[in-house]
């Protein structure tokens, strides 16, 4: 199994998230040594009993478990997924990619 990341700028709007899907921010400010290490990675979670929302919470390092931002689910209910939109607006698209595990 291979990990890539892709830029979210490189993302259309409408591909679908689903939870457990993982987000990484670069140059964030950490104090390392190598600047590939300058990173936090995020994952969509579930909040239970909410349909409206998934949060993006922090997996990685000593910010494990912070939030970072609640991302609107998509309109159509028959599917518990965010848009690409939705987390561009939550994150931003500067040094953020999408992690994609083959």
């Amino acid at each position: 199994m291979t990990t890539k990341i892709k830029p979210l700028e490189e993302i259309e709007d409408d591909m679908e998230f689903w939870k457990g899907t993982r987000f990484r921010q670069y140059q964030v400010g950490l104090n390392v040594p190598n600047k590939e290490d300058d990173y936090h990675e995020y994952m969509l979670a579930e909040i239970p009993g909410e349909r409206d929302f998934m949060l993006l919470t922090c997996v990685e390092g000593y910010k494990s478990g912070s939030a970072l931002a609640l991302v609107k689910t998509s309109k159509d209910k028959t599917k518990f997924v965010i848009k690409a939109q939705a987390i561009k607006y939550s994150m931003g698209i500067e040094n953020t990619f999408l992690i994609v595990t083959e």
